[in-house]
């Protein structure tokens, strides 16, 4: 992840998540790709976080949220540690609100000893 494709990702969230849309940052780290004018907004609004939770998807899929939550939910650069990710794509799917929109990136940079063996072993 170079500063253009992370330019390139804050960029794309900017242009379709808003900041009074409810978004699921699904496998998040310290590090927010999201547009600052939606950081800035939402910690003003929120006081830091509106809510965080620490699940591991690879031993329980289940998101333990309503039908219907979220207008965004965003799975940035992780999808490659997921093992099985068409479980939590359902789960993902339930949550988000119709006409929701479900954001996916990845690179090519990987923690070798955490990535599934389908991302280590294939090529581009």
């Amino acid at each position: 992840m170079d500063d253009k494709f992370i330019s390139n990702l804050r960029d794309l969230y900017g242009e379709i998540l808003r900041p009074e849309m409810e978004i699921l940052d699904l496998c998040s780290s310290w590090v927010s790709h999201l547009p600052n004018e939606l950081n800035a907004h939402e910690l003003a609004r929120n006081q830091r976080l509106s809510y965080f939770f620490v699940k591991d998807l690879n031993m329980d899929q289940k998101l333990e949220m309503e039908d219907s939550t979220f207008h965004a939910v965003l799975c940035t650069v992780s999808v490659q540690y997921l093992q099985q990710p068409e479980k939590v794509f359902v789960e993902v799917f339930r949550v988000l609100r119709p006409g929701g929109v479900f954001i996916v990136s990845f690179s090519n940079r990987l923690f070798y000893e955490k990535a599934m063996a389908a991302w280590r072993d294939g090529t581009g």
